[in-house]
């Protein structure tokens, strides 16, 4: 289970870092202080199912993105740079919309 937290707070220091946001800030959106943002984003602490939606509104990102897959994989875009993420994340969204037409 600690894997998970760790994968969850790995998604969250990504999306706070694309942001530019401190984790103070981040924080002060999600009503928590610096030192929990520290320790969820570490995977020390654990975090309450309804704090999912608060930390997606305030990263805006979709609650599922910061979610680990099941196989605890991560997901192969997430090392592309972000311009080079967002040009594929189109074509594969272009690809799955052409599958159901």
């Amino acid at each position: 289970m600690d894997e998970f937290y760790e994968a969850f707070g790995e998604r969250v220091r990504q999306a706070r870092t694309a942001l530019g946001l401190n984790q103070q800030t981040l924080g002060s959106a999600v009503g928590l202080n610096r030192t929990s943002i520290s320790n969820i984003e570490k995977g020390r602490q654990r975090v309450p199912l309804h704090m999912l939606l608060e930390f997606a509104s305030a990263l805006h990102v979709e609650p599922e993105s910061l979610l680990p897959t099941a196989t605890g994989r991560t997901d192969v875009l997430d090392d592309l740079p972000e311009d080079t993420r967002s040009w594929a994340e189109n074509v594969l969204a272009n690809v799955k919309g052409a599958d159901r037409g």
